[in-house]
């Protein structure tokens, strides 16, 4: 049976795509996870539900295809278990595969609103099925957070626009680090239900930014009016700088092996009111410049150079959130 099931899905998704056929994943078939944490470890106080970023890059294919493409599973397990690792050691995880738009295809449409968007807004579709599957089947009440980068950031917004307008589904929310969202507004006037952080502990919000380097820099993340960043080193929504010495540590890892290298009081943050872009500092200039997106621009980077600041942070969130009465 699941051999008939991975050929029906490897079909489906090798045909070409017709948007009035469009339809979302079905989450009951374990292949469409990256990880599917059922079993509550001890200290998992919190679920987490990840969404992956841009893995996939292809002219030739539209969106990420991965039923019976071991490299690409292998490349998902990596990124997911990496990212959700921040959270991990206190989170029971939740990753679902989704759709998302192929590398070049993404970028874009990174900015545009979800209506016009031809690529992205269709794995929108898969995420918010695979969030509300985890809801009714594994949730059973208990507190999440959500984490999302690039694509997967932009994903979850727009679930949390609609899943977290229900009262009782936002109160279970710690927080919702949309890591890497392109120019994310500081208010959302149509979706009252969702606010943006403003410092460390407060709880049910959105946490965003965008690592550049000092000096002018163009970026697809960041550059327009009115721009939402907060510093995830003095948790600051200023310009005040957080130096090196508040700075918790960085996670980088090898991308052959996995293997991880970790360095304290290694960079230093502060926010450019001008272009909401998150201005970060480092020894090694040069060395975190991205070819596909431009020089200055760290965003491969930004959970690797807060890896630790993010995940102490989380524990901060969630000792307020029981404060709260909520856990």
């Amino acid at each position: 049976m699941k051999k008939f099931l991975l050929l029906i899905s490897v079909i489906c998704l090798s045909l070409p795509f017709n948007a009035a056929a469009w339809k979302s994943l079905d989450y009951s078939y374990p292949g469409n996870w990256v990880i599917c944490e059922e079993k509550i470890r001890e200290n998992c106080e919190v679920d987490l539900f990840y969404v992956l970023p841009t893995i996939y890059s292809d002219k030739n294919n539209e969106y990420m295809l991965w039923h019976g493409n071991k490299a690409i599973q292998a490349k998902a397990r990596m990124i997911a278990a990496q990212h959700s690792g921040i959270f991990s050691p206190y989170s029971r995880v939740f990753a679902p595969y989704y759709r998302q738009a192929e590398f070049r295809r993404a970028l874009k449409e990174i900015n545009l609103p979800v209506e016009k968007q031809k690529y992205i807004r269709h794995g929108i579709h898969d995420v918010r099925a695979a969030f509300r599957y985890y809801m009714k089947h594994h949730n059973k009440g208990r507190p999440f957070i959500l984490l999302g980068f690039s694509q997967g950031a932009i994903a979850l917004l727009e679930v949390m626009k609609t899943e977290l307008a229900d009262p009782k589904v936002k109160a279970q929310l710690v927080a919702a680090y949309l890591i890497g969202y392109p120019n994310m507004p500081k208010t959302f006037p149509n979706y009252p239900h969702l606010r943006t952080a403003k410092k460390a502990d407060d709880t049910g919000v959105i946490i965003n930014y965008n690592s550049q380097a000092p000096g002018k820099v163009k970026s697809p993340f960041t550059g327009k009016e009115n721009v939402y960043c907060i510093n995830p080193v003095n948790w600051r929504t200023d310009g005040k700088i957080a130096e090196k010495a508040e700075h918790k540590g960085s996670r980088f890892f090898d991308f052959k092996s996995g293997k991880a290298t970790d360095k304290k009081r290694f960079v230093s943050a502060k926010i450019d009111p001008a272009s909401g872009g998150l201005i970060v500092e480092t020894a090694e200039v040069g060395k975190y410049d991205s070819r596909s997106l431009g020089s200055g621009v760290y965003h491969m980077f930004d959970l690797n150079f807060f890896y630790y600041d993010l995940r102490a942070n989380g524990k901060v969130r969630i000792a307020a959130f029981r404060k709260n009465g909520c856990l």
